[in-house]
């Protein structure tokens, strides 16, 4: 077991010693309807031409090019309309030379066709249609394999489903993908001090309002919650917790509170003498100094400060990442963006600062920091409508008026 007394640790060596004990689940086969929000675990490969055939890009008129070479506002080619195509028919029929065919958005474009003239800019009746300027060859035609060819492999392990993804897997003729099981996570409240949500809290009570942020930060994060209830402050009621959780199929646990040096702490307690690669850590940022971190039967453990601001800056920073390489995302840590303070922004040295706080686009396209609110690790009303935090350096004193600084999303954008 890895416990530090004094010392800090930086907030990269904590997540990289988290994740590097953190496997990956297992698979399941899933229909490609029901897929969103779940992590691929197979490649999905073009075995067809996409689009299948050269296809029109546009309502109008398929013509050969040569036919309007010489077609200006002073000199107009008119053409016979010979058959019109709609999306769905088979265009069988070649084009001749000198004649043209009303074509709508998608459909085939026939044999000797080699260009479309949007409707707009031609005049038309139901058997001709007159031209006032030259077109060339290939003009708003969607070529077939112009999107992709057999043997592409547009998605890969590791991509989580969207919709644009699904969408490819469906255009590919993927109707079930091989996908991660979603993993089961055990929410643990351990404090004699919490009662329900619903409940009037009495003297020295607060409402269990972790429990609610984590489901939904659980949930967000393409698994499934089992919420255990508050727990009793001990360890037998803990360990007692874990094993229930463990037998209703929990494959990670997150819990607040217990994780610091308080006498009645015992989160810590119970990692350090029962799981597996044990860890309490000391980190360098601020909020979420104290965490802790181990395996239960090589199910991850996560123990998160009990203030409510610090648990969910360490779910964003610890818990999210854990998540996304439990279920094999290619992508596990938060991408980094720069954003600008238009104002003096003041804060104590010593460990990083994690900035919760609104990040909105500027007039220049670049993101600038809303002002925050109150930054204590005890208080909610600072995320109420933060979407990023910004990672300030450890050496404190003053971010200047102007200056950038590191900053993600919140919630799992881009996930």
């Amino acid at each position: 077991m890895r416990e530090l007394g004094h010392e800090l640790i930086s907030l990269e060596e904590a997540r990289e010693t988290m994740l590097s004990l953190i496997g990956v689940i297992d698979t399941e086969p899933c229909a490609t309807p029901e897929a969103f929000g779940r992590v691929l675990r197979q490649a999905v490969e073009a075995r067809d031409l996409i689009p299948p055939f050269d296809n029109s890009a546009m309502d109008g008129y398929a013509v050969h090019a040569a036919d309007l070479a010489v077609a200006s506002e002073d000199n107009p080619v008119t053409l016979p309309v010979a058959f019109r195509l709609q999306a769905g028919d088979a265009a069988e029929e070649p084009l001749a030379a000198g004649s043209a065919v009303r074509i709508m958005t998608g459909a085939p474009l026939p044999p000797g066709a080699e260009a479309v003239v949007p409707h707009e800019l031609t005049e038309f009746t139901d058997t001709e249609v007159t031209f006032s300027e030259a077109i060339d060859a290939g003009r708003n035609v969607r070529l077939a394999g112009g999107d992709m060819r057999p043997g592409d492999v547009p998605l890969g392990p590791g991509a989580v489903l969207g919709p644009s993804q699904l969408g490819i897997a469906a255009t590919l003729g993927y109707a079930e993908l091989e996908v991660s099981r979603r993993p089961r996570v055990a929410i643990l409240s351990p404090g004699d001090e919490l009662v329900d949500i619903g409940e009037q809290p009495g003297p020295g009570k607060i409402r269990n309002s972790n429990a609610c942020s984590l489901r939904a930060a659980v949930i967000e994060s393409g698994c499934e919650p089992i919420d255990l209830g508050i727990i009793p402050d001990n360890k037998p009621a803990i360990s007692a917790a874990i094993s229930a959780a463990i037998e209703r199929g929990a494959d990670a646990f997150v819990s607040t509170g217990g994780a610091s040096a308080g006498d009645f702490d015992f989160i810590k307690d119970v990692i350090s003498e029962e799981a597996e690669a044990a860890h309490v850590f000391k980190v360098a940022m601020k909020p979420g100094k104290p965490q802790v971190f181990g395996l239960f039967d090589g199910r991850p453990f996560f123990g998160l400060p009990g203030n409510p601001a610090a648990a969910i800056v360490s779910f964003e920073v610890f818990v999210r990442p854990g998540l996304r390489k439990l279920q094999g995302c290619s992508r596990i840590l938060p991408e980094l963006f720069e954003v600008r303070f238009p104002f003096e922004q003041r804060y104590k040295p010593g460990r990083v600062f994690l900035l919760r706080t609104r990040v909105e686009p500027a007039a220049d396209g670049s993101y600038e920091v809303v002002r925050p609110g109150e930054q204590d690790s005890s208080f909610l009303a600072s995320l109420a409508r933060a979407n990023a935090i910004v990672v300030l350096p450890s050496e404190g004193g003053a971010v200047p008026e102007g200056a950038t600084r590191p900053a993600f999303w919140m919630g799992g954008a881009g996930r």
